[in-house]
C-alpha cells in the first residue's frame, strides 16, 4: 500500500488527537474522549460531551447514557442501548443496537455487521460495507452509486470502471492546476527542486525515504506526547506540503522538457507545468491499476520529490 493513501488516515487521526481530550463533561473538564486498547462503557445516567473515539476497544453506552457527539470504534465492537446525538461509526467491528437505542445521525459500520433490535431508533443512514469504495492520492471517498443501479453483472463492471475512470481524469487535471499555479507562484524555487529530482535521483530518492521514515515517526510521537500535539500537527501538515510540493515540481520540470520552446512566454509556464503535472498523475495512476506493484510508482516519485525538496531546502538553494 501506498505512502500517500496511508498518510491521510494517518493525519485525521492524529487530528483526533490533538483536539480530544479525554474527559467527561460531568467532570467540569473538556469535551471529548479518546481512548487507547480499553473498553469504555458509558453507564445509565451519564453523559459524555463530546465524541468517543476508541482504538482498539469495544464500547457499550447503557440506556439512559447519552453522548453529546458521535461514536467512532477502530478494531471494536460497538453496544448502544442509550442515546448518540450525532453518528456511529465502528471501523472492523460490530454494531449492535438495543431497542431503547437512539441515533440522531447516521450508522456505519466497516468490516463488521450491525444488528438492530425492534424499537432502535436511527434517523440518519444505515451504511454496512459499501462495496463500492475507491481511494484518492490525498484522501479516499466514496464512488457515488444509485440505489437502483445493479450490484453485479456487466452493467455494474462498466459504471465501475467510468466512474474509476472520471475519479482518474479529475485527479489529474487537479494536479494540474496546482502545478501550474506553482510555477506561476514560485518558478525558482520549483525548478531547483525539479532538476534536482531529474539529475540526481538515487540521492533524492535515499533522502526522501529517510525523511519519510524520520518524520512519520518524530510526528507520532509528538501526538502521543498530548502536551506536544499541535507541534505534530505542524509537523504534519509540513511533510504533506513538501510531499505534494516535490511531486508538482517533477511535473513542472517534466513539463518544460517536454515543451522547452514555450517557455519563454509569459502564459506558457502554466500550461507547461500543467502538462507535466498532470501527466505524471495519469501515469502514476494508470501504473496503480496493476495489482500488486502498482504503487511503486508512485511511492518512487513521492521519495525522489520528498527528498529533491530536503536536499535544495524547499528550493531556496541548489
Amino acid at each position: 500500500m501506498r505512502f500517500t493513501r496511508i498518510l491521510p488516515a494517518l493525519l485525521v487521526v492524529m487530528t483526533i488527537l490533538a483536539m480530544a481530550t479525554p474527559a467527561f463533561a460531568s467532570d467540569g473538564q473538556p469535551p471529548g474522549q479518546v481512548v487507547f486498547g480499553q473498553d469504555v462503557t458509558l453507564q445509565s445516567g451519564q453523559t459524555l460531551d463530546g465524541d468517543l473515539v476508541v482504538f482498539g476497544g469495544d464500547v457499550w453506552i447503557e440506556a439512559t447514557s447519552t453522548v453529546e457527539g458521535s461514536v467512532v470504534a477502530w478494531g471494536g465492537d460497538v453496544d448502544i442501548a442509550g442515546t448518540v446525538e450525532r453518528d456511529v461509526v465502528a471501523f472492523g467491528g460490530n454494531v449492535l443496537l438495543r431497542r431503547t437505542a437512539r441515533v440522531d445521525g447516521g450508522v456505519m459500520a466497516f468490516g463488521g455487521v450491525m444488528e438492530r433490535e425492534e424499537g432502535a431508533q436511527v434517523r440518519g443512514q444505515q451504511v454496512v460495507n459499501p462495496q463500492q469504495w475507491s481511494w484518492w492520492r490525498w484522501g479516499w471517498v466514496a464512488i457515488p452509486t444509485y440505489p437502483y443501479f445493479p450490484s453485479d453483472g456487466l452493467p455494474a463492471l462498466m459504471f465501475q470502471v467510468a466512474m474509476r475512470g472520471v475519479e482518474i481524469l479529475l485527479r489529474a487535471v487537479v494536479m494540474a492546476g496546482l502545478a501550474g499555479l506553482v510555477a506561476l507562484l514560485w518558478p525558482r524555487a520549483a525548478a531547483r527542486v525539479g532538476r534536482s529530482a531529474l539529475e540526481r535521483p538515487l540521492p533524492a530518492f535515499g533522502m526522501g525515504l529517510l525523511t519519510l521514515v524520520v518524520g512519520v515517526l518524530l510526528i507520532i510521537g509528538l501526538v502521543i506526547t498530548i502536551c506536544l500535539s499541535p507541534v505534530g500537527i505542524a509537523a504534519a501538515v509540513a511533510l504533506v506540503v513538501a510531499i505534494l510540493f516535490g511531486w508538482l515540481a517533477i511535473g513542472i520540470t517534466i513539463g518544460e522538457r517536454l515543451m522547452p520552446t514555450f517557455t519563454s512566454r509569459t502564459v506558457a509556464p502554466f500550461w507547461t507545468a500543467a502538462l507535466g503535472a498532470g501527466l505524471l498523475t495519469l501515469l502514476s495512476d494508470l501504473l496503480g491499476l496493476i495489482p500488486c506493484v502498482g504503487w511503486i510508482g508512485g511511492f518512487l516519485v513521492t521519495c525522489v520529490g520528498l527528498g529533491a525538496v530536503a536536499l535544495t531546502r524547499f528550493g531556496t538553494m541548489e
